[in-house]
């Protein structure tokens, strides 16, 4: 996973100027899970009071932080894609979102609004969908499946590569776990072992896999769709 920068205290002196914009980009350069009003001020050099003259809460700069995050995502693939390379494109551009920016899935998945470039980039990966021959409702289906599917399969990866208070990695804790199980039952051991080995391949196997069947299905649907239907 991304590792987050460490907030750099500056130079004391004369404060910085600071506006809206610069405290949501400190925000992504210090980690959306690790930016509080007091280290957003120690990474800007400014009291934290100061901060409360430009936003209202961290929520609200939190909000504002994924609103340049989206709107700087270079998500859309050439126009000569087909319509599976357009959704491997646009989840793998979010996968490394959620990578770059630490805790922005997880913020994104409680957020009470989404940010409006979210929804504009929605909009525009259903149209470019309807271009390549999908109804409306089909195409709203597809790219809300998988848009979901990598932010939840980005989130559960996420929560097990967290240090424990013992110091080890969540994700070797419940490899054990599951290792143990496997020898306990062994008449479901290849069961058990096979998503052992997906946790040690790592995530990007283990949401290609995922996606994969999703696509699979999608374009399963779409030729049962296509099929004339026999007469009665």
């Amino acid at each position: 996973m991304t590792d987050s920068s460490t907030p750099v205290k500056r130079k004391r002196g004369r404060p910085s100027k600071i506006t809206r914009q610069s405290i949501a980009r400190a925000a992504l350069e210090i980690g959306v899970n690790k930016a509080t009003i007091p280290t957003l001020a120690l990474h800007l050099g400014v009291d934290h009071s100061s901060l409360y003259h430009h936003v209202k809460s961290r929520d609200e700069i939190i909000a504002m932080a994924a609103e340049i995050a989206i709107e700087e995502l270079e998500w859309r693939a050439p126009e000569t894609v087909n319509w599976r390379e357009e959704l491997i494109v646009l989840t793998d551009s979010i996968w490394a979102l959620y990578d770059k920016h630490p805790g922005l899935a997880e913020a994104l998945n409680h957020a009470e609004i989404a940010p409006q470039n979210g929804i504009l980039s929605f909009a525009e990966s259903v149209k470019l969908l309807q271009e390549k021959g999908f109804p409306l409702d089909e195409a709203v289906v597809a790219v809300d499946m998988l848009v979901d599917m990598v932010k939840e399969c980005f989130i559960g990866w996420w929560s097990i590569v967290k240090t424990e208070q013992d110091g080890r990695l969540r994700k070797e804790r419940m490899i054990e776990i599951w290792e143990t199980e496997a020898h306990n039952s062994p008449e479901q051991a290849e069961q058990i072992n096979a998503m052992v080995n997906i946790m040690k391949t790592g995530p990007r196997t283990w949401w290609e896999r995922k996606r994969d069947i999703a696509l699979d299905g999608i374009a399963i649907a779409r030729e049962r769709r296509s099929l004339p239907m026999k007469e009665s």
